[in-house]
């Protein structure tokens, strides 16, 4: 094929995801700027995150991990996912559009379209056809398994593993040392992307590390340093800096990954909400499968089959190392994401980087991907006891029973924006820095996911923060802030030194606030009243 027919080919498959991506998203696509799949404290989660990255960028990015939530913390960005990579495109949405819904949005999307043409790249440079790469591209973006977990920015952000592991494959099979050195840059991308992704990345790696060396690739490690040289060492340096507030938080907070709750229920690996599998499981099993699954993980009856048709068809010799390959990735993953007695998950949960993931079944991200390739393959040695004019329309029968098997159009969305009340923009005017606390406080998290997003009106700090980890001075303090105002509230608000007290009148249950108001004017020696609208009222602690 030509240079040209190469380019052509590969915008053309570019093309052929953005148009299946903007099809499996509706209505989402058509209306990225006002709503979500939910407006859940994640959600909230992400939207900060991607706010604070590019209000970092341009102030004081070399502190991008201080972030303003969990006060009076510092590198409290690296309690949860930093989402820098993704930032990169977030953040000029956020500039020219001040949207930060449509930014979210933006990188889910996208992230749907690189993963289908990246794992179309990876298949293409193992040396599958053009129409084995398209179908190895449309499961590892479309598979349920994966694509459900599109609004999760931080799960569906792994489109830089195949196109690392295809840099990787171009790097065996010719040696050219930029090969190596892309492979490192857009593995530090991933990681910058999503530490989850950048940890299977590494798993992915190191597994195909092996087995080349077992099917006679020499390790030849000074060459292979050679060959990264200083540019590609350094790139692959950045992943150390990286990992520097991790570790700081890991250790000065004990965060240690335990084994509570990490079990998925079995019924996780039939789970599905798509239309054709929802009235496959209803008509199968008694019992509602989706409401009692902790996840979906199936992954799709065409790439089952296609994969199965890869692994029966071993022995021949074309493809055989690629297929124990990802054969093995996909065990791998299957063994991690499994509970007892099976799972792999107590034996390593400990290890560097792998104490990060708190919810094991996600390892199966991984696993579509080995499926993906395996079901290229699959469709491959199909292809090759077909009639040469049956092909063609062998593969878009294929594509189409994935795509009809995958479909849940139209997505049930929830609208949701970002919107400042008057009290956040009054805020915003105040004499930085200050510190800030916000109530009413309740037994769940969506207090908290809210107030950081009323915290991006003025980017100062807040007590407030999600995240799978929690300082127990905040656990403390949230549930202090729950009778909020007394003594005991107002005298850890004033020791870790807030500044002032946002109540919000229309948070409160109807009846509930006028004893708050009661107890407000009792404390009028020790909060100020700064300032007063319909909705919401600022005090300063005195």
């Amino acid at each position: 094929m030509s240079d040209e027919g190469s380019s052509t080919e590969r915008w053309l498959a570019l093309a052929f995801f953005v148009v299946v991506t903007l099809v499996f998203t509706y209505p989402l696509s058509t209306h990225p700027g006002s709503t979500s799949l939910g407006s859940d404290p994640d959600v909230h989660t992400f939207t900060w995150t991607l706010g604070w990255d590019a209000h970092a960028f341009l102030h004081r990015p070399w502190t991008i991990f201080d972030a303003n939530i969990f006060y009076p913390y510092a590198r409290t960005l690296a309690f949860s996912e930093n989402l820098i990579g993704s930032a990169l495109v977030a953040a000029p949405v956020i500039w020219l559009t001040g949207n930060y819904v449509l930014a979210m949005n933006i990188v889910a999307l996208l992230s749907v379209v690189l993963c289908g043409f990246g794992a179309y790249v990876l298949a293409r440079q193992i040396g599958l056809s053009v129409a084995a790469a398209l179908i190895c591209g449309l499961v590892f973006a479309f598979s349920p398994a994966r694509f459900f977990r599109f609004q999760q920015i931080h799960l569906t952000a792994i489109q830089w593993i195949p196109f690392t592991l295809a840099a990787l494959h171009a790097y065996w099979q010719r040696g050219r040392p930029r090969d190596l050195r892309l492979a490192a840059a857009l593995f530090t991308l991933q990681a910058l992307t999503s530490l989850h992704g950048g940890v299977y990345l590494a798993l992915a790696i190191s597994v195909l590390l092996i087995v080349a060396v077992c099917t006679g690739t020499p390790l030849a490690l000074p060459r292979r340093l050679r060959d990264l040289g200083v540019i590609g060492a350094a790139l692959l340096l950045a992943n150390a800096v990286l990992a520097i507030p991790y570790l700081q938080v890991q250790r000065e907070m004990r965060l240690v990954r335990s084994l509570e709750n990490w079990i998925p229920t079995p019924e996780s690996f039939l789970a599905s909400p798509t239309h054709v599998h929802s009235w496959l499981l209803s008509l199968l099993f008694a019992g509602g499968i989706n409401d009692r699954a902790s996840a979906f993980l199936f992954p799709g009856i065409v790439p089952i089959v296609l994969a199965a048709i890869a692994i029966g068809m071993l022995r021949r010799e074309r493809y055989r190392t690629t297929t124990i390959l990802y054969g093995v990735v996909t065990l791998l993953a299957v063994v991690l994401s499994a509970g007892p007695p099976l799972s792999l998950w107590p034996y390593v949960y400990w290890l560097p980087g792998f104490n990060f993931i708190r919810i094991p079944s996600r390892f199966f991200l991984l696993g579509v991907l080995g499926i993906a390739v395996l079901a290229g393959i699959g469709f491959q040695r199909l292809a090759h006891v077909l009639k040469p004019s049956w092909r063609l329309a062998v593969a878009a029968l294929v594509c189409a029973a994935f795509l009809v098997e995958s479909a849940a159009m139209p997505l049930p969305l929830t609208p949701y924006t970002v919107e400042f009340a008057p009290v956040d923009r009054w805020l915003a005017t105040q004499p930085a820095p200050f510190a800030v606390a916000e109530v009413p406080v309740g037994p769940v998290t969506r207090y908290h996911s809210t107030y950081m997003l009323h915290s991006m009106a003025h980017w100062q700090r807040t007590v407030h923060g999600h995240s799978s980890l929690t300082p127990e001075l905040h656990v403390q303090l949230y549930e202090r802030l729950r009778s909020f105002p007394d003594d005991a509230s107002l005298e850890m608000l004033e020791r870790i030194g807030v500044d002032y007290v946002v109540v919000h009148l229309d948070m409160y249950r109807p009846g509930e606030f006028a004893t708050v108001d009661n107890a407000l004017a009792r404390y009028a020696t020790r909060l100020e009243p700064l300032y007063a609208g319909t909705t919401g009222r600022v005090y300063r602690l005195r």
